[in-house]
């Protein structure tokens, strides 16, 4: 169930039909656009404390991509990242938003290497200024997913630990991504659940978990844009992370040497909501 908190933001966006399912976002703040992708199997919820240190500076779009959060979670849906962009594209057009910045974590990255992709081969009119990636396991053979998430991209196996997911396992698991967990309260972790939970997530849970599998077949297409992209490329990582492990940004900066890396200490996998500050400040230095 949501929160009171949850309940008010989810009032501060609005729901619309994209590509015959409903994706729900928020548009805040002024100046030029700035478009963030989160990761899984979180929400655009993980941007809250960061997103009032940009909205001086930028108009910016947070949305749940299908099967996540506050959007709806159809069953009988293709939930490659590939469609994932489909729909990330389809609601910029329906927004007019055509040429922006991009913020992307986790497996948010992966959808933004496709939109790399779509602007090598000439596939898209979408118009990318520049890019910033936090924590990200774009490199299968380095990722670190926590023991849940390998099952739930395990076929079969995946659709029946989606079923027996539990808060108390949830609970057990999800604070290893975080430097300092017990900075965060109980109702931080409710939340996060509440939102995997809402509109029936549990029946897509393994569904959208499979674009980790997706990810090793889809290398080539994804991560070559990635290492070839002239465009602005900053990393904010944070070093302590046990899954998107901190070899892998240095490991993009060896393959892509335009790329800059700011190097968060004290922080894992989720720095917009360890560390909002340090993230705002990284993020205005380079796109200022």
């Amino acid at each position: 169930m949501l929160t009171e908190e949850l309940h008010t933001w989810m009032a501060s966006g609005r729901t619309i039909s994209v590509n015959g399912t409903q994706v729900w976002y928020r548009v805040e703040g002024r100046g030029p656009w700035l478009v963030c992708m989160h990761g899984f199997p979180t929400s655009s919820w993980d941007w809250h404390r960061l997103l009032p240190l940009l909205v001086r500076h930028y108009r910016v779009l947070i949305f749940d991509f299908p099967g996540y959060g506050l959007s709806e979670k159809p069953t009988q849906w293709n939930y490659s990242l590939c469609t994932q962009m489909d729909t990330a594209e389809a609601l910029l057009h329906l927004l007019g938003v055509h040429e922006f910045d991009l913020l992307a974590h986790d497996m948010g990255a992966s959808v933004a290497c496709e939109l790399l992709y779509r602007l090598e081969e000439s596939l898209t009119s979408l118009q990318l200024r520049r890019m910033t990636i936090l924590n990200a396991g774009v490199y299968m053979d380095m990722h670190q997913p926590l023991a849940t998430q390998r099952l739930l991209r395990t076929p079969l196996l995946g659709e029946f630990t989606a079923r027996l997911s539990s808060y108390t396992i949830f609970r057990h698991q999800y604070p290893q991504v975080y430097a300092n967990p017990e900075s965060f309260d109980e109702e931080h972790y409710r939340q996060q659940w509440a939102l995997i939970l809402h509109n029936d997530g549990r029946r897509t849970l393994a569904k959208v978990a499979m674009y980790m599998r997706e990810r090793t077949r889809m290398h080539d297409r994804w991560l070559g844009p990635l290492h070839r992209t002239r465009l602005p490329l900053k990393l904010i990582w944070g070093r302590l992370d046990p899954v998107a492990v901190y070899p892998i940004a240095k490991k993009i900066c060896a393959e892509n040497p335009g790329a800059e890396l700011l190097t968060l200490e004290n922080t894992a996998h989720y720095p917009q909501l360890e560390a909002p500050e340090q993230v705002a400040t990284g993020i205005l230095q380079r796109h200022t």
